[in-house]
């Protein structure tokens, strides 16, 4: 990593510590939703490497909401509630999903399709998940004596979750399975023609995917204190995918994340407008798919950088960049 993205990353982490401090309490508040929709949209583009996208992400999302309710609920600690609720989405998810992956893309959407539905109908009809009515009085996360309460320290409790989903997708990602995740994404006969094992991939891929979203449900039920069926509905999964045509396709991690602040905070300013909130997204939606078919990073990388390398002033802190980082190696 060169000097300047160092700093870069230096002061936006700054800027991050220091968000609660400069904004009032509901754009903390609004901030919190977005860390969560940031680790489900990642959760997305991270299957979608290896060319399976997943209309199923409610379903997981709501195994580790309702698994950390019902376990706080009978005196356990959040933490070990959230490590339960991600096994707890693999084993249900290495079941279901044996039988699908084999099969190809088309199965595993319409089981995944399905597999939300289900769960949903389940969250709201078996008693033992509160009904339709939900789990709600849910006990606040701690550490220690500490509790987690305050928007700010429920803020920075999400950034945790969040920076521990962008490590490992990174590590990931940048790694020797991550390089076969790409070939599978890019070809399948050509990765089956390398010796890649597609299934076997793909599956670890699914499963990794499942165990992020059950921990975003539990830092869901962290901070909302209730786990309600209405959260986990399909519509939950065409958000998820709004937010990666939004950001961009082609970033894999930044691109949901922008698409979540973009599609959630906007709304969150406009509620006078809320009868057509819906019609405002889809219409966005629309336009971007009409005019940046990559997202708005896509066309970044089209357009904007293109213009940049051309400015003598960023060609020289790009090769001022360059020399610093083989300084470094060297």
């Amino acid at each position: 990593m060169s000097k300047a993205m160092t700093v870069a990353l230096g002061v936006l982490l700054l800027l991050l510590i220091a968000f609660p401090f400069l904004v009032n309490a509901y754009t903390v508040q609004v901030a919190i939703t977005t860390i969560t929709y940031s680790m489900l949209g990642m959760a997305f583009a991270f299957t979608l490497r290896v060319g399976l996208p997943r209309f199923d992400i409610p379903a997981w999302w709501g195994v580790g909401a309702y698994t950390t309710a019902l376990l706080m609920k009978a005196g356990m600690s959040f933490w070990l509630t959230a490590l339960i609720g991600g096994m707890i989405a693999i084993v249900l998810g290495a079941l279901v999903f044996s039988l699908a992956i084999p099969r190809g893309m088309i199965p595993f959407l319409m089981i995944g399709m399905v597999l939300t539905m289900a769960f949903y109908q389940v969250y709201g009809a078996v008693p033992i998940f509160g009904g339709w009515g939900g789990i709600v009085g849910v006990p606040a996360p701690t550490i220690g004596s500490f509790e987690f309460i305050a928007k700010r320290d429920l803020y920075y409790m999400g950034l945790f979750f969040l920076g521990l989903n962008l490590a490992v997708y990174y590590f990931l990602f940048n790694s020797k399975i991550g390089r076969a995740w790409n070939a599978i994404g890019s070809s399948l006969r050509l990765a089956r023609s390398v010796g890649i094992d597609v299934v076997k991939y793909r599956m670890a891929n699914v499963l990794i995917g499942n165990f992020f979203l059950a921990l975003a449900g539990s830092f869901f039920v962290g901070y909302y204190r209730a786990a309600l069926p209405v959260v986990f509905g399909f519509q939950a999964a065409l958000f998820v995918m709004i937010y990666l045509i939004i950001g961009g396709f082609t970033h894999s991690l930044t691109g949901p994340i922008l698409g979540a602040i973009i599609a959630t905070f906007i709304p969150e300013y406009f509620r006078f407008a809320k009868e057509y909130q819906s019609i405002v997204t889809s219409v966005v939606v629309i336009l971007i798919l009409m005019f940046l078919p990559l997202g708005i990073l896509g066309w970044v990388d089209l357009r904007i950088k293109p213009w940049l390398y051309r400015r003598k002033w960023y060609a020289r802190l790009s090769r001022w960049g360059v020399k610093e980082e083989r300084k470094v190696s060297a």
